[in-house]
């Protein structure tokens, strides 16, 4: 059965086997005077205009060529002061200029370890004989577009270019079709849209490696 494009972003799937199962969010600041949104499963890095705060990557970094910028995790939630509410609330996305003075948490996952699933693009079809490539993502243009209901991201792994060099964000490991049920949405490696699971390759708490294809 062809698979339905429904991207979710990045989303958690354990950890490789081998590493210590901690699995822990860091927690980091993000301006709360940043007009960007960020949802649950979006792709930060540390911000190179406001140090010590993240920011949403660059086209440069979402493609894998830009090496010398790695990624620093996933987004997975925030807190921040609602001057609407008059409190402290969390949220799994973050709505840009919350007009508060306090910068805000946002928690990230960046287990170098960590497995997340995602959804590839349209483009082109991804399967079993590309494990161990390197891949982008899509461009941050697509992260407005995020469901502000659910949090959720909308942001996909871009099917139509393998990323031969170490700057490539994000690795292949395996496709859904090992896991999941037949029939399942994403586990059709004949059509474009697969679900598959990929690890960090250009992150901060990983040494730069090339692809291994």
């Amino acid at each position: 059965m062809a698979n339905t494009i429904a991207p979710f972003g990045f989303r958690s799937f354990g950890d490789q086997e081998g590493g210590a199962p901690t699995m822990g969010l860091t927690r980091r600041y993000l301006a709360s005077s940043d007009t960007s949104l960020y949802f649950t499963g979006d792709v930060v890095i540390n911000s190179t205009t406001n140090p010590g705060f993240i920011s949403l990557p660059t086209s440069g970094v979402t493609t894998g060529s830009t090496g010398s910028v790695p990624i620093l995790g996933v987004f997975a939630g925030c807190e921040f002061f609602s001057p609407t509410v008059g409190r402290v609330v969390w949220s799994s996305f973050f709505p840009g200029n919350t007009t508060s003075s306090s910068p805000c948490n946002a928690y990230i996952i960046e287990d170098p370890n960590q497995l997340f699933l995602v959804q590839c693009t349209s483009g082109a079809t991804v399967g079993t004989s590309q494990i161990g490539s390197g891949f982008g993502f899509t461009s941050t243009g697509a992260q407005p577009s995020g469901n502000q209901t659910t949090g959720i991201s909308n942001i996909s792994l871009v099917s139509t270019t393998v990323v031969n060099t170490a700057g490539a964000p994000f690795r292949l490991v395996d496709t859904t079709s090992n896991y999941a049920p037949p029939g399942t949405n994403g586990t059709d490696g004949t059509t474009p849209g697969a679900i598959v699971v990929v690890a960090f390759n250009n992150q901060l708490r990983r040494g730069l490696t090339g692809p291994s294809t």
